[in-house]
């Protein structure tokens, strides 16, 4: 089975929750690839960059820095090249319209030995909307996430605060 955990952040754009969130992304230690659309998956600040731009542009800075989604994959999920993959095509969802950042993780929790973090800019970069996390659209998600991978998915909203890896 396929878990998603969604996490948004929302006290503002100020907290520094967005940089937070790249550089755990981009930890050397712990990410063992990492891709993107829409911003420079190989530079750190080229991609907060990339993600402000957006914000400001739309005058949006105020809002939700970012929606943080943890996908961790079961027995289904063996190699780092699959994961790799899976990483691409779950992101895919959302590449018409936002920014997103990831990087594969292994660590083995329970039945999980992969997981993925996407981060996305909550700003659409083409008409500026925010990205609407209820129920319907991660359910939307979801659906998707268990085309991809043949898998059943199911999500739950998580505390911003908690830790990062599943």
């Amino acid at each position: 089975m396929v878990i998603i955990k969604s996490k948004k952040y929302t006290d503002g754009f100020h907290s520094n929750y967005l940089l937070n969130a790249l550089n755990y992304l981009y930890d050397n230690e712990k990410a063992l690839h990492i891709g993107g659309y829409g911003v420079d998956p190989y530079d750190l600040n080229k991609t907060y960059e990339q993600m402000l731009y957006v914000k400001n542009y739309y005058h949006k800075t105020q809002d939700n820095p970012l929606m943080h989604f943890i996908v961790s994959f079961g027995e289904e999920l063996r190699t780092y090249e699959k994961a790799k993959a899976w990483a691409v095509l779950i992101g895919a969802f959302f590449k018409n319209q936002y920014q997103l950042l990831w990087a594969v993780h292994k660590k083995k929790r329970g039945e999980s030995l992969f997981h993925v973090h996407f981060i996305m800019n909550t700003v659409s970069f083409v008409d500026g909307k925010l990205y609407n996390s209820s129920r319907a659209h991660l359910t939307d998600f979801c659906k998707y996430v268990e085309r991809v991978t043949g898998t059943p998915c199911r999500y739950y909203f998580s505390d911003p605060r908690t830790s990062d890896d599943v």
